[in-house]
């Protein structure tokens, strides 16, 4: 697919051969330019456009692009544009959510631009990019860092359009880490700049991200406003990829001021949007929102629907993201010669790997007593045909198999809470684990004199502290936290409705008995900045000093 000749003539069935929908006018201007090119350097900054051109509707085109940009940058001696060539093809996986390889390609790519030290403003785009990165994996204070060096290079060269995209990700930052003034803050310095320059796109972002941030502060006119401000932006650019970000938040807006109707339109979009695309996260949130709405509406039926749609999304989920990260740590350690360390990394994956058996085995369970239920209260239903009448039987059939459903998930949730604890504290100790071996190889290297063994010592701590950076265990994490404690998280809603959704994290959280220190290990945050979360939560949910919050909560 990507084996090109080059010297003046690209073939044209290559370029087709991406995704037919891909196409527009921009794109296709682009590709006829590309048959033309007579020059590498040439063709590399073609490529690279037709990427930008269709990250934002196509990802996986852009990947295809992004790939051709870098093969062909790799046939020439221009060490700019191989640098180049690599930081757009990280963002672009960044764009379609594949983060190990966005790392590999932009982590390249800041390696060559060391090389080239009068490029500032691609070292900083570089440093941005590594930013995001981070910030993705909840490593809020590596991504502040990279942030911080890049705004310092776009001030020294005035890159007035950069500054505002690097306030946009300090304010995510804050955003995240539930610092909502200061996240408020640097969203509004990045608007000023974009609204000065009349860049709506760049607006429409932050017009995005302040429609979130309003909803958590439960703002929820003010969120909506931005959020359709960003819809229209979106929807004139044909930007689809953002639509659904927009469309999720009106919807969680709307449901929560019980307007259903206008819930459900919104995430019925997102989730049309989110099929077309492929964007499983996105599929899973808005058959979520449709499930609830539905509920509400009585309209069980289709609840039910959306519910079991959004169960199988997380469940590939958690097989997708567990089998890649296996395949992931076994290429990581196979090269290496301590026997010990790849043994007991090895026995660390089966563990994990009999857990995620475990647990579908258990919900495979589940289903098929859901199964047999089904069958049972529908035989025992067409006994009573000659005494009821048929449409009273059908919607009273529909309406308890759907209460059925929810009933069967809050035992799941109970019988997962226990398993789930027993994860958080494996990640706790994983990473202790490796921070402890990181500072001992700290203190072997001050008094190991050989360069070579040094040299092998460095190696070794980098693939410990890439291994500290990107926690996928944390990504699991959060998705089995979701599925367990769903039926948790509806309760609190319906008694709490005021609570923010990192406030109902650290709810789920203490349900499990963690301490502190275990749930700032898990959030990436201060176990101080954990015991103010605490405060705050007591504070909304009105509970005694004398009542244990815990407790409490478990009894939700």
């Amino acid at each position: 697919m990507r084996q090109l000749l080059y010297g003046g003539i690209v073939f044209l069935t290559l370029l087709t051969s991406v995704d037919a929908k891909a196409q527009n006018p921009i794109a296709d201007s682009l590709k006829k330019e590309v048959q033309l090119s007579n020059s590498d350097s040439l063709t590399v900054e073609l490529f690279i456009k037709l990427t930008l051109s269709v990250q934002q509707t196509f990802p996986d085109s852009a990947i295809h692009y992004a790939l051709l940009a870098k093969d062909t940058a790799e046939k020439t001696d221009d060490l700019y544009l191989l640098t180049n060539s690599y930081r757009n093809l990280g963002a672009a996986y960044i764009r379609s959510g594949q983060y190990s390889p966005a790392l590999a390609a932009i982590s390249t790519a800041n390696d060559h631009v060391s090389k080239l030290p009068d490029e500032k403003q691609l070292r900083a785009e570089i440093l941005r990019s590594l930013g995001n990165i981070y910030f993705i994996q909840y490593q809020h204070d590596e991504s502040l860092s990279f942030y911080t060096d890049a705004l310092v290079l776009f001030l020294e060269i005035q890159d007035s359009s950069s500054i505002a995209r690097v306030y946009d990700n300090f304010a995510n930052v804050y955003y995240e880490t539930q610092k909502l003034d200061s996240a408020l803050l640097f969203y509004n310095k990045a608007l000023s700049i974009t609204e000065s320059q009349g860049d709506e796109f760049a607006a429409a972002k932050t017009y995005l991200n302040m429609g979130m941030l309003y909803e958590q502060m439960d703002s929820l006119d003010q969120a909506i406003s931005y959020s359709e401000d960003a819809l229209m932006i979106a929807e004139k650019y044909n930007a689809q990829v953002m639509m659904t970000y927009p469309l999720k938040v009106l919807s969680t807006v709307s449901k929560r001021l019980e307007n259903y109707n206008a819930a459900i339109n919104y995430a019925q979009q997102s989730l049309e949007l989110a099929d077309q695309l492929g964007i499983i996260y996105e599929q899973k949130d808005a058959h979520a929102n449709l499930a609830n709405a539905y509920e509400k509406t009585g309209n069980f039926e289709k609840a039910y629907f959306h519910y079991k749609e959004q169960k199988e999304l997380n469940d590939s989920l958690l097989n997708e993201n567990a089998n890649e990260r296996l395949a992931e740590m076994r290429a990581r350690y196979e090269t290496e010669k301590k026997e010990q360390e790849i043994s007991a990394l090895e026995v660390e994956n089966e563990l994990k790997q009999v857990r995620i058996i475990a647990i579908s085995s258990a919900l495979g369970f589940v289903l098929l007593s859901m199964i047999v239920g089904v069958f049972w209260f529908a035989s025992r239903k067409r006994k009573e045909v000659l005494l009821l009448e048929k449409d009273k039987i059908i919607a009273e059939s529909k309406k308890k198999l759907a209460e059925e459903e929810l009933d069967n998930s809050r035992l799941r949730e109970e019988n997962l809470q226990k398993e789930l604890t027993n994860y958080a504290l494996h990640i706790v100790e994983k990473n202790d684990f490796l921070q402890e071996v990181k500072s001992e190889m700290v203190e072997l290297r001050t008094e190991i004199k050989n360069s070579e063994a040094i040299q092998h010592i460095n190696k070794l701590g980098s693939k410990i502290y890439q291994n500290l950076m990107i926690n996928k265990d944390r990504e699991e994490f959060d998705i089995q936290v979701e599925q367990a404690c769903e039926g948790f998280f509806k309760n609190l809603e319906n008694k709490f409705p005021k609570l923010t959704t990192q406030e109902r994290r650290l709810a789920a959280l203490l349900r499990l008995d963690l301490s502190s220190k275990e749930i700032s290990g898990i959030m990436n945050i201060s176990p101080k900045s954990v015991d103010q979360s605490r405060y705050r939560l007591r504070k909304k949910l009105t509970l005694p000093k004398e009542r244990n919050l815990s407790t409490f909560l478990n009894q939700i």
